[in-house]
């Protein structure tokens, strides 16, 4: 798989922002997510625990998000 392009990391950036401030809506929680899942993938591929661990807490966040919402 290839990385991510220059794009999609600086939206995931926008959107990690966001999920930060409490500003990030539905639609933007799925977009992150799918970019996430992406950035699993490759993670996966290369055998980088680290990051693999870094995301699925942010999965983890986002679905926690969502529930309060």
């Amino acid at each position: 798989m290839t990385k991510l392009t220059p794009e999609e990391v600086q939206r995931r950036r926008e959107l990690t922002d966001k999920l930060e401030k409490g500003t990030l809506t539905p639609e933007e929680a799925q977009e992150l997510m799918e970019i996430l899942e992406k950035e699993k993938k490759i993670a996966e591929e290369e055998r980088d625990f680290a990051a693999l661990v870094a995301i699925f807490l942010l999965l983890a966040l986002i679905a926690m998000y969502l529930n309060k919402k």
